[in-house]
């Protein structure tokens, strides 16, 4: 049960890492296309 929720844990965080690395990307260039 422990190595599962600390799998479940990894994945969470690494899914918000891909989203905050998406966001820094991308976020300026929708920024500036937006105004």
């Amino acid at each position: 049960m422990y190595s599962y929720n600390f799998l479940i844990t990894i994945r969470i965080t690494y899914e918000q890492l891909c989203i905050i690395f998406s966001s820094i990307l991308i976020g300026p260039k929708k920024f500036y296309r937006h105004f």
